[in-house]
């Protein structure tokens, strides 16, 4: 995936761009009269990243520049299964392991006339723990409605407890005599619940409507049993819509899917007493792989995101969003005994 980020102030604007990697996931199928399936992966769960610098004056030391340097992130790997209820529900749940580590340093420079000497204090948070996350899916509830061209409507739930996190911390200290390191000991950070809803359904058999709400205390967030008041609650508003033409098409063109969709989300960070918030547009298409087979089975999906977050009142930066996204799907048949 390539990120791309304008920010703005009331009197500078910067650009950066990068490409990372985004994670990979697994799944497949066990019994499918019994619903019971398998899935696996390692996928982001958080991500730093920023590099500030900062003139500064101040009464007690000569004029200096202070840069504020953070990189790195909190990955899960998961392990789930599913099964299928009666009344056509779904279940399903996962086995969550957090790992991750988060660097931040922070460094003082002096021109070379001053008497003071540069010096940089960096931390680095090493995190572990392990949580789970619930799901439940309905039966297809489009049957109370009775209309002919409204199809395959259900609600989904999904659920992940608090989660409690130790993290081991490094302090190093370089300065002109050298480099001080010492240890902070564990630290217990207590990641607040994360609670989904959600609704799909269809208008005949080619248009899919995806409605979604996510809601997440982090004001509740408390690291060292001591809580920020930076810190906002989650609430995140999703929206999206996908054509696919007919499951017997072959050809090409007219396998293609379009998608586009829309998102408002309150992010988690309150800076002068101002949230900052988020809006962002997605659209993408999926391009068929093995376009003479119907079932649209192999695909390489594209996509495109720009979103704007922030506001520049309050002396806060403004930030304009540019991602693209490219991704691989297999569906092939695997596990399949021959006949001898």
């Amino acid at each position: 995936m390539v990120n791309s980020v304008t920010q703005s102030s009331n009197s500078t604007s910067v650009f950066n761009s990068n490409s990372y990697y985004t994670g990979l996931m697994v799944g497949f199928p066990i019994s499918r009269e019994d619903g019971i399936s398998f899935s696996g992966g390692i996928v982001p769960y958080s991500n730093v990243g920023y590099d500030l610098i900062a003139e500064e004056k101040s009464t007690l030391v000569d004029p200096h520049k202070t840069s504020y340097m953070g990189d790195g992130g909190i990955f899960k790997i998961f392990f789930g299964t599913s099964y299928r209820l009666p009344f056509d529900f779904s279940l399903g749940d996962s086995f969550d392991y957090y790992n991750g580590k988060i660097n931040n340093t922070t460094s003082v420079a002096f021109e070379d006339s001053s008497e003071f000497r540069d010096a940089t204090f960096k931390r680095e948070f090493s995190y572990h723990g392990i949580g789970a996350t619930l799901g439940l899916i309905s039966s297809d509830l489009s049957k109370l409605f009775g209309e002919s061209d409204f199809k395959d409507f259900r609600i989904g739930l999904s659920f992940s407890p608090q989660v409690n996190l130790s993290s081991d911390s490094t302090n190093t200290f370089t300065s002109l005599i050298g480099d001080y390191e010492f240890n902070s000991g564990v630290t217990k950070t207590k990641l607040p619940y994360r609670l989904g809803i959600g609704a799909s359904f269809k208008v005949t058999d080619n248009y899919l409507f995806v409605l979604d709400y996510m809601h997440q205390p982090m004001s509740e967030l408390s690291w060292g049993g001591v809580k920020t008041s930076q810190m906002q609650d989650i609430s995140k508003y999703s929206f999206g819509v996908e054509y696919r033409p007919s499951y017997s098409a072959t050809g090409f063109w007219k396998q293609v899917m379009l998608r586009g969709g829309a998102i408002y989300e309150s992010t988690p960070y309150i800076f002068n007493g101002t949230s900052v918030n988020q809006l962002s547009v997605y659209a993408g298409l999926s391009l068929p792989i093995d376009f003479e087979r119907a079932g649209f089975t192999n695909t390489i999906d594209i996509g495109f995101q720009y979103g704007r977050r922030g506001t520049t009142d309050n002396k806060l930066i403004q930030e304009n969003i540019y991602k693209f996204y490219v991704t691989i799907n297999f569906g092939e048949l695997w596990f399949i005994p021959t006949e001898r």
